[in-house]
């Protein structure tokens, strides 16, 4: 990636802002590809508002446009949509993709990486996850409940392109660690968002109060074991992952926050309860694997709206 990479952030959800309202921070050169017009507009007036708690609120301003043919090719592309709207996003985004051009995921769910590699160059591709907790408070307002650390991998093996952008994270201050298998960090970010997130959601409970309860902290636990006992049948490595330590340990360091599901819910949107707990289901189900849970949840989510 050449110096001074030119980065656009594709969909200006909680993650999607913060993100580009970090990285603008650290001097980069940062642009947002949004798809509402109003909203654009908003975001280019106001700003960029972010939160911590405990912290004063800081401003950033980052350029925000609908029309992709305004602004050149990235060279640093991270999408940042809902999982049901990558292949949209992508199209979208297309007159910003050269055959330069990094694409990175870090969006919830399965899938997400093979679809681009189908779009893009797979050997321009990275995927991986993050356990940063944000809940947007209005357009363009950012509540941090966790800056976490963010694991970035290359399915295609390029552990040099992957480590070009970890660098770039830990330069905007976003703890950032180059991941060796990639699948192996997605299945454990599922695993997690498989019983957090739809428990929030039919709750209504931030992620600390899911551990308070004691049916709510049994409950994720057996979800969780349950997209574990997938993951393994899948020929995942996985063996030595605790599945409800891992969940409680998100949740403990996120407690005020409020999940991405319980978010949509709130805002009637659509959720991602098939990018998450759908795909659990579906894979599952092709190795015979018990999937009881998971598909329990699908149908109650689904039944919300």
């Amino acid at each position: 990636m050449i110096p001074d990479p030119r980065l656009i952030v594709v969909g200006p959800g909680a993650m999607g802002c913060l993100h580009a309202a970090l990285l603008t921070g650290a001097g980069f050169r940062v642009a947002l590809l949004d798809h509402r017009p109003e909203r654009a507009q908003l975001l280019n007036r106001r700003g960029i508002e972010v939160t911590v708690p405990g912290e004063a609120t800081r401003s950033y301003s980052v350029p925000t446009t609908t029309d992709p043919h305004s602004l050149p090719p990235a060279d640093l592309l991270l999408i940042f949509t809902k999982a049901y709207d990558l292949a949209e996003a992508l199209g979208h985004a297309s007159p910003l993709i050269s055959p330069q051009t990094v694409v990175l995921t870090l969006q919830n769910g399965l899938g997400n990486y093979e679809l681009l590699a189908q779009r893009v160059s797979p050997a321009r591709v990275l995927a991986g996850s993050t356990s940063s907790g944000a809940t947007l408070t209005a357009p363009g307002e950012i509540l941090v409940a966790a800056i976490g650390e963010t694991l970035i991998g290359s399915p295609a093996g390029d552990r040099a392109l992957a480590a070009e952008v970890v660098e770039i994270f830990q330069q905007a201050h976003l703890p950032a660690s180059l991941a060796d298998n990639v699948d192996t960090v997605l299945w454990r970010k599922v695993l997690i968002n498989a019983a957090l997130n739809p428990l929030g959601a039919l709750t209504r409970r931030h992620n600390g109060e899911l551990l308070a309860l004691p049916p709510l902290r049994d409950l994720l636990g057996r979800v969780a074991a349950e997209t574990h006992a997938v993951a393994l049948a899948l020929g995942l490595p996985l063996e030595d992952l605790d599945p409800l330590a891992a969940v409680e340990e998100v949740c403990q360091n996120t407690a005020g926050n409020q999940c991405s599901m319980l978010q949509d819910v709130l805002a009637g949107r659509r959720t991602e309860i098939q990018q998450i707990n759908g795909e659990i289901v579906r894979r599952g189900q092709a190795v015979e694997a018990n999937v009881t849970l998971n598909e329990a949840l699908v149908a109650l989510v689904e039944g919300l709206l």
